[in-house]
């Protein structure tokens, strides 16, 4: 059997998934696919989903709703990939222009850059560049 091709969606967890609405649209200008008012919102980034659940209503179980439950504590991490290290100080500045803090801006041992903010439920969202892990 040969291994995946790729993961298809990415999960976190925000309690405000309003915030967490806004902040995914209008800071990375992600598409909105879909969306249930105080469960989850979910968005297309590339070939990939970024998936946003309620941390507590993704746990109730839910006879209507055969897929299993989940949910994690504590602030999750993700990297969007950019192309290279012009892509992630554009990204740097475009945080900054917006009043994000920059919470990293860190040089690699392969000489690939990363910049790294906090969503407002306090995940860590990474911008790195693809040759990071030799893409």
């Amino acid at each position: 059997m040969q291994p995946p091709s790729g993961i298809m969606e990415t999960v976190i967890y925000a309690s405000d998934l309003n915030a967490a609405e806004q902040f995914y649209r209008d800071v990375f200008g992600l598409e909105v696919v879909r969306q249930l008012p105080g469960q989850f919102v979910f968005f297309r980034c590339g070939q990939q989903m970024l998936l946003i659940f309620d941390p507590e209503t993704s746990r109730v179980a839910d006879a209507g709703n055969p897929i299993p439950r989940h949910g994690a504590n504590g602030a999750g991490h993700f990297c969007f990939r950019a192309k290279d290290k012009a892509d992630v100080d554009a990204w740097r500045d475009r945080f900054v222009s917006l009043g994000i803090e920059i919470e990293h801006y860190h040089r690699w041992n392969n000489d690939s850059y990363s910049v790294y903010i906090r969503d407002p439920a306090g995940n860590s969202v990474e911008v790195g560049e693809s040759k990071l892990w030799g893409y």
